[in-house]
């Protein structure tokens, strides 16, 4: 699973700002994934959230665990998380403040001038004495160094304290203790959510382990289950899925049917060209000229340690030696030419084509499962343990699954869908077949399903004991254009009293043999037994 978008999570609340809220919901994702601790949420602005943000991910070893290994439910719980912010802040914003007197008292003395000073602070002095105990806020100091201040004028004598240093010494003292109980409030407030929040999230955390647990044959994606944990499954009778995952286990046979149904759709590769490009080295030979390895001529030059010996003879002549110099300035001296070659490769680039095999998704399935009267008892158990193999394996291989129980009538159900659909496929697992057996409008369905786009190219699996009529000719005509469009229909015969007309249809038909006295469920491959 990819890291999810976090701007996704700006949103959730007032605390700090959007960046700020971006980066606390990758820190507490990240936290999750790691399953380590660190201080990271000191450096946050979470306001007084941050002990209760550490307590939340570090209290429970399944939540660590689990969310160290699915990254979908990590982000679900970071989002939920981050929720727990925000409806906290919300009810604590709603509360009655028992704080807002002082709060206002403390305001109005504020703004309390030197001149009427005398008047406020015998309501105020009255109020703190009430409120706090002399070693935690000395009004009697205060009201002392308050007097003084007021008996002289500080600009006659500079070493009295000024009235205004004694006031804002007072505010400051005053205000921290005020500001340390509405801390202390709204700490404690969060932190009796937090129990709260705690004590659900745990619980379903471990809820959804046991959950994990019983549905470990089609699903380890804990996070597309988070929210049947909410209570949703609780109703659902899981000990069906147990029983079919121990029939399964028991059975190997119909677990192989199943992933042999799955392995055959993919068996037939498709192949696209592609255009690719290759690097060819080609050695190739490079003239240097500083070489001297061979003489190949004479030209002009200034390189004097290769002239030759006619320009020397210039020298010994003032009346030529001018004419040497001049020569020499215009690089005109007969000289010695010398070049030698080496080998050197070139890169060149080349462009061709290649036959590539065409990654082509599996297919969804379709199963068209048989309850009528006639498969109650073994054949009923081998159909709906099938059925779970099927849907397996489709889970698994991330595939559709659609399902189409038949007998007289016909009901479906999509099984893609597993966290929503959960309980419709055990109340099918659950029911008793009953009724006569019309196959026909079972795949009809089947049929009008591949004309979908989500179930195109599908393969149609039909489990009964094909005690019935021969498909009408329409029905005929229609599986075999399907068949010309690459779907494959299987089937799997329980028992030998099957119609063999029925069975034409099909691609490959398999028969489950009941009457083995050494095995009740044994698998028989019996591909084209017409």
């Amino acid at each position: 699973m990819t890291e999810p978008n976090f701007s996704r999570f700006i949103n959730f609340g007032s605390i700090a700002s959007k960046s700020e809220r971006e980066r606390l919901a990758k820190i507490l994702y990240d936290r999750l994934q790691s399953g380590k601790d660190d201080d990271a949420f000191a450096n946050t602005d979470t306001g007084n959230f941050a002990d209760a943000l550490e307590n939340i991910l570090c209290s429970s070893e399944t939540m660590r665990d689990l969310c160290a290994k699915d990254a979908g439910l990590a982000e679900e719980v970071t989002q939920e998380t981050l929720d727990f912010i925000n409806k906290t802040k919300r009810q604590f914003a709603k509360t009655e403040n028992p704080f807002d007197k002082e709060q206002s008292l403390l305001t109005k003395f504020q703004q309390i001038e030197k001149i009427d000073f005398v008047n406020a602070w015998e309501e105020t002095a009255a109020f703190l004495q009430e409120t706090y105990e002399t070693q935690t806020l000395d009004t009697d100091f205060y009201a002392q160094q308050f007097q003084e201040s007021l008996a002289v004028d500080p600009q006659k004598n500079k070493d009295l304290i000024h009235f205004e240093s004694v006031k804002e010494h007072f505010m400051d003292k005053w205000s921290g203790l005020l500001t340390r109980k509405q801390i202390d409030r709204e700490l404690a407030f969060i932190d009796e959510q937090r129990k709260k929040f705690c004590e659900e999230l745990y619980r379903r955390i471990e809820e959804l382990k046991k959950l994990q647990e019983l549905l470990a044959p089609f699903t380890g994606e804990l996070g597309r289950l988070w929210d049947m944990s909410r209570g949703r499954w609780q109703n659902i009778n899981f000990d069906v899925l147990k029983k079919y995952a121990d029939l399964l286990q028991r059975d190997a046979s119909l677990q192989e049917l199943a992933e042999m149904l799955g392995r055959m759709h993919s068996a037939e590769k498709e192949f696209e060209e592609e255009l690719f490009r290759d690097i060819i080295i080609k050695p190739e030979w490079k003239v240097t000229h500083a070489g001297k390895a061979d003489l190949v001529g004479i030209h002009e030059s200034d390189d004097i340690s290769n002239m030759l010996p006619a320009e020397a003879v210039l020298l010994r002549d003032r009346t030529t030696e001018l004419l040497f110099y001049k020569k020499f300035a215009e690089k005109k001296l007969q000289t010695f030419q010398y070049q030698a070659k080496i080998i050197s490769y070139r890169e060149e680039e080349v462009q061709n084509k290649r036959q590539k095999e065409k990654e082509e998704k599996k297919g969804p399935f379709i199963i068209c499962i048989d309850t009528s009267g006639s498969m109650h008892g073994t054949p009923e158990t081998v159909a709906k343990t099938l059925c779970f193999a099927l849907l397996k394996t489709a889970v698994k291989d991330n595939r559709k699954c659609y399902l189409i129980s038949f007998s007289t009538g016909i009901e479906t159900l999509n099984l893609t869908d597993i966290k929503n659909n959960l309980d419709k496929l055990i109340a099918f697992l659950s029911m008793s077949f009953h009724g006569g057996t019309d196959a026909s409008p079972a795949m009809k369905e089947a049929l009008r399903m591949l004309e979908t786009k989500d179930y195109k190219k599908a393969d149609v699996i039909v489990v009964s004991d094909f005690v019935m009529p021969t498909f009408d000719d329409q029905t005929q005509r229609q599986i075999k254009a399907a068949q010309d469009n690459k779907t494959k229909f299987h089937s799997l015969v329980i028992g030998n009293s099957g119609n063999k007309s029925a069975m034409q249809e099909f691609d490959n038909n398999w028969v489950y043999d009941v009457s083995d006295p050494q095995i009740v469920l044994k698998l028989i491959q019996n591909i084209h037994v017409l």
